[in-house]
């Protein structure tokens, strides 16, 4: 194989890598915590650095706030401001961080093509270890990587939703659906929440939150399972390894 798309390959690594750095420095200025609340501050809800709800809080005059009917609305209403804090408190700190001149350095130097400077040494290799990656022949890594692809194709956007779970209060009279990514719901007995204390309330709203939350890291979309079945990580290493190593291309 020519020294050319050698360096092609190389190179198309490299971007890899720089576009894995940029995508994990941007993740580092996510907040790591925020909080918001409904439009009467009936409800608070304070989120962890997942972007999940780690606590619900009640206000202790609700009532006089918001319906018993209407305690579910509030608890999302809550949600959706706190992750409206925590976008724009990104935002602003991505802006800080001058991430799109990053981005277009980068889209830059991959947009370069790699014969246009014949001279420039080849790029370092990743220092990923892939001694125990075991050498096959060519053609089986190709049609690997081809299958790969096509199951790919068959799957749908909907396959790769983040699935919902639900956690329930121990005496189920307030219900909480998440996904991995946000609060969807909540449900409140109305009868059984107006004849409770805020403590015995806030109590309820928690397990019932804790318990979704302990559903979530388990759930795992059909489409992520079926990318997951494809060992797309071993498919990888092959590609580094033959990087490496050119002399598997003459094999």
């Amino acid at each position: 194989m020519s020294e050319d798309i050698i360096r092609e390959l190389q190179q198309f690594q490299q971007h890899a890598e720089n576009l894995q750095q940029l995508m994990s420095d941007m993740h580092d200025q996510v907040p790591r915590s925020s909080e918001g609340t409904d439009a009467q501050g009936a409800v608070s809800v304070a989120l962890g650095a997942d972007g999940l709800p780690e606590a619900i809080k009640v206000a202790s005059d609700w009532q006089r706030r918001r319906p018993a009917g209407d305690l579910g609305s509030a608890v999302v209403e809550a949600f959706e401001s706190a992750m409206s804090d925590r976008m724009e408190r990104w935002s602003r700190s991505l802006e800080q961080s001058g991430w799109e001149e990053r981005a277009g350095q980068l889209d830059e130097d991959f947009a370069s093509p790699a014969s246009s400077t014949p001279s420039r040494p080849l790029p370092e290799i990743s220092d990923h270890d892939v001694r125990h990656v075991l050498r096959r022949p060519m053609d089986e890594s190709i049609e690997d990587v081809l299958t790969a692809f096509d199951t790919v194709d068959q799957l749908d956007a909907d396959s790769f939703l983040p699935p919902q779970v639900k956690g329930e209060s121990a005496a189920r009279r307030v219900a909480v659906t998440l996904t991995s990514q946000a609060l969807v719901s909540c449900e409140v007995d109305p009868q059984w929440a107006a004849g409770q204390s805020v403590v015995r309330l806030n109590q309820a709203l928690n397990e019932a939150l804790n318990n979704a939350r302990g559903k979530v890291s388990s759930a795992e979309s059909p489409g992520a399972a079926g990318v997951a079945n494809l060992h797309v990580g071993g498919l990888m290493n092959e590609f580094l390894a033959i990087i490496k190593n050119p002399q598997h291309f003459r094999d």
